[in-house]
């Protein structure tokens, strides 16, 4: 079993604990947002394109070379809610599951014109 050590005074008295979790982990948060955490490189060339296609990146460039950095500076872009990834990522899960032992309730045909059968 892991045990935390103690925070330090400075976290103390500053009161964030999260750069003190940070610290435990050693991990800063400049060399987090400088490391890139996917490889865009292993993606093959229809991929980057069709990438570039959907998010509608100017530039008609054709080479994975020129590809690679022009997607990647893009997909860094990106403002990503994690807490809400996660939620929806949750549900997903929650569904499949429900929806492979058949306990999802039928959904509803169409629009309702709030006359049922009786």
């Amino acid at each position: 079993m892991r045990t935390r050590r103690p925070l330090s005074a400075k976290a103390m008295a500053n009161g964030n604990d999260d750069d003190d979790r940070e610290e435990y982990l050693g991990v800063s948060r400049s060399s987090r947002r400088n490391q890139p955490r996917v490889d865009l490189s292993k993606l093959e060339v229809p991929t980057l394109k069709k990438y570039r296609r959907v998010f509608k990146l100017n530039g008609n460039v054709e080479s994975k070379e020129e590809l690679v950095p022009a997607v990647a500076r893009h997909f860094a872009q990106q403002v990503v809610d994690e807490d809400d990834i996660l939620l929806n990522f949750a549900f997903s899960l929650k569904k499949q599951y429900l929806a492979r032992r058949g306990l999802l309730p039928a959904k509803a045909k169409g629009k309702s014109s709030g006359k049922g059968k009786k």
